[in-house]
């Protein structure tokens, strides 16, 4: 039996491309397994985002080499693109892909003579200007929210960012790609559709017609069976009236937006050479929220970028306090070698990195239960997801974390059903079925 292991490292535009390499394997004839088990290919799909990805990257290579020596080891992603030379030099390995030519990943691995033998495909990403369709087929019965890649690349070289790097300039999905996807997704069963990519505010400026994300999200309402359209994470200054709209006036389109405010003050922002300022991420809050009835904001901090002092950390603190996120992912500044912010002065040690995104989480939770208190005995509609012994566990429209005590209930993962919220706590809210 020909089997084929995966494991996915960072983001969720990582996943989406880890689930379309799956679907390739599988109509290849190959069996996935898990990365835990002895498999003929493993395939790794490398993260750059911080340090730390890259060195569970390379602990997973080797990880795999010893649970099947015979194995051929498959290595892609942000990782293998920025240093294709330090992944070759890793014992075991066979393949180095970077973040192009994954749609042909079965016809390389197929064509290696041996385990014995190493081929490096990594092309220089900024020369390629159109985007790799991969789409997703296959193994999607397997989920109940499809993450959909629909643009990829990034301009705007924020200082701390390695991205611009490792997955070159912006690149646009067709609409009628999309749309073709979406429609197999949804005559598998699925119910929702997230958006996602490196840059999805920006999606559709460099196509000849420059659609906009707006008119992506108006095709995918005219599919019957899609009940809900929710967005990856978009830049605040790329939220445009247009998709206001529909997410003002369209049930469907899930009240949820991934905002990356980043650093709650504007010499942090400045340094960061973000393109916003605090002030005009505040109004766009108040705005958004003045339009869009219960609007979930979820967002991204980094704790400790270089200068970031406790004064300028406490006006973050105030910002975060101010905006009230649904949810926090906050994270330490971690040094990317290539990036301006790693030339900068004032680096902050790591230990007050780690209170920084301590205290922030602990903010993060406290806006989870705020938010999530207006739904107190007020109905909700959830998305089963997953389940155990006891519950059900899914996400509302606004991306409220659920769990339904199973009792006499049976439901399917990919359902939706109707309930209220009976209890919160820190990081979910309990769910009793009403119909």
């Amino acid at each position: 039996m020909k089997t084929v292991a995966f494991t996915t490292l960072g983001c969720r535009v990582n996943q989406y491309d880890t689930d379309a390499m799956k679907g390739l394997f599988i109509k290849a004839g190959y069996t996935p397994v898990g990365f835990d088990e002895e498999a003929a290919i493993y395939v790794i799909n490398t993260c750059s985002v911080t340090n730390m990805g890259e060195k569970k990257s390379r602990q997973l290579i080797r990880q795999a080499k010893r649970r099947n020596p015979e194995a051929f080891i498959v290595v892609t992603g942000c990782y293998a693109q920025l240093a294709p030379e330090v992944i070759s030099a890793i014992d075991g390995v066979n393949l180095v892909i970077g973040t192009a030519n994954r749609n042909k990943i079965v016809e390389l691995v197929e064509n290696i003579p041996s385990t014995e033998e190493q081929i490096s495909i990594v092309r220089n990403v900024m020369e390629e200007s159109t985007f790799e369709e991969m789409p997703l087929f296959g193994n999607e019965i397997e989920k109940c929210r499809a993450f959909m890649k629909i643009q990829e690349g990034c301009n705007n070289f924020c200082s701390f960012c390695i991205i611009p790097y490792t997955r070159g300039k912006l690149k646009s999905r067709k609409i009628e790609d999309i749309v073709e996807e979406a429609k197999r997704l949804v005559a598998y069963g699925y119910k929702e559709v997230v958006l996602t990519g490196i840059h999805l505010g920006n999606y559709g400026i460099e196509l000849p017609e420059r659609p906009t994300l707006g008119r992506v999200v108006r095709e995918l309402l005219t599919i019957d069976g899609l009940e809900r359209i929710r967005f990856g994470s978009i830049e605040s200054v790329e939220v445009s009236e247009e998709l206001i709209e529909l997410m003002a006036t369209n049930p469907r389109v899930c009240p949820n937006l991934h905002l990356p405010l980043q650093a709650g003050s504007d010499p942090v922002l400045k340094a960061m050479n973000r393109h916003y300022n605090l002030q005009q991420y505040k109004d766009l809050v108040k705005y958004l929220r003045s339009r869009i009835p219960n609007l979930s904001i979820t967002t991204d901090i980094i704790a400790g970028f270089p200068g970031e002092t406790d004064e300028l950390f406490e006006e973050t603190m105030r910002t975060v306090k101010e905006v009230g996120f649904t949810h926090i992912h906050a994270f330490p500044y971690s040094i990317r070698e290539g990036t301006p912010a790693a030339k900068m002065e004032e680096q902050v040690p790591e230990a007050v990195k780690k209170t920084r995104v301590a205290l922030l989480n602990q903010l993060g939770k406290e806006g989870f239960k705020a938010y999530a208190n207006r739904f107190l005995n007020q109905p909700v509609k959830v998305l089963i997801e997953q389940s155990d012994d006891f519950y059900y566990y899914g996400l509302t429209n606004e991306y409220v974390h659920s769990k339904i005590p199973k009792q006499d209930h049976a439901f399917n993962v990919g359902d939706i059903v109707n309930g209220e919220v009976t209890e919160v706590h820190s990081d979910v809210v309990l769910v009793e079925i009403t119909g």
